[in-house]
């Protein structure tokens, strides 16, 4: 009974964490907003999904082949107008899988004091991955409808973390897999800086290009390592359109053919 309440804990915790950072105002109507979607829907508040390809690394690492992390991240997101014009807006993510880490790192520098010296032996690269649970509050201005500029912090709660090691020149793809969760701190903190391009004048797709940059310890000062979790993401944000929405939409699409019909109803009466 005590490692199940363990396990309970150790994923109710993060969520408790995020709730305690979101403030009274703009950001807290936006959780509201994941939570009861069409419900809390309007011309000011907006939801989303997101999903995007991240590539990560961690400064300061030594490597032997560098190549980013490359892994998908998905979660949601809150547009909040914060102006008539919608020049300023408040769009939050909360992404359920924040993939971070390195790849091509050196195994013989970058490996932890528990691993077995004979792994580090017969391996020569490490690929670390780091997932975070990640509140990312965007503030952007709008230059345009379609292309505006945003800057926030982000806060993530590390879920897992594990390094896998390879050879460099590795026929048969031989891997060896270690957990590592112990060894990083538990929350992770930065800013991300993002362009982002909007369709059809606003409100259609949304593509994103964003870099995050880390500004504490990835580890655990035990560990006598450090480094900045950093990285490049490429994603896609999918509109929500409310019941309200669709029925307005609906609505104009009749209009339309009625006035389609209309005009084709003059032309044969003349």
């Amino acid at each position: 009974m005590k490692i199940r309440n363990l396990i309970s804990l150790k994923k109710i915790i993060p969520m408790l964490l995020l709730l305690a950072l979101l403030p009274v105002t703009a950001k807290s109507q936006a959780l509201i907003a994941l939570l009861l979607g069409d419900k809390i829907q309007s011309d000011k508040v907006k939801l989303g999904l997101l999903l995007g390809a991240q590539g990560s690394s961690i400064m300061d690492a030594k490597t032997v082949a560098f190549k980013p992390n490359i892994s998908l991240a998905f979660g949601a997101y809150v547009d909040v107008k914060l102006d008539k014009k919608g020049k300023w807006i408040l769009q939050n993510y909360l992404l359920f899988k924040a993939p971070k880490g390195a790849a091509g790192m050196d195994a013989k520098t970058e490996s932890f004091s528990m691993v077995n010296p004979l792994v580090i032996e017969n391996f020569d690269m490490i690929q670390r991955n780091l997932t975070y649970l990640q509140l990312t509050p965007v503030m952007r201005y709008c230059f345009i409808p379609s292309l505006n500029l945003g800057v926030g912090p982000y806060v993530g709660v590390l879920m897992s973390a594990n390094d896998i090691y390879t050879r460099k020149k590795d026929v048969d793809k031989v891997t060896h897999k270690i957990k590592t969760s112990k060894y990083y701190s538990p929350v992770d903190f930065g800013l991300a800086f993002d362009l982002q391009c909007r369709l059809l004048k606003g409100n259609g797709l949304q593509i994103n290009l964003r870099y995050e940059q880390g500004l504490i310890n990835t580890y655990k000062s035990s560990t006598e390592k450090s480094g900045l979790n950093m990285g490049f993401q490429v994603g896609v944000g999918i509109p929500m359109t409310s019941k309200e929405q669709k029925e307005a939409n609906k609505k104009m699409k009749q209009e339309k053919k009625q006035q389609k019909k209309q005009i084709k109803e003059q032309k044969k009466q003349n």
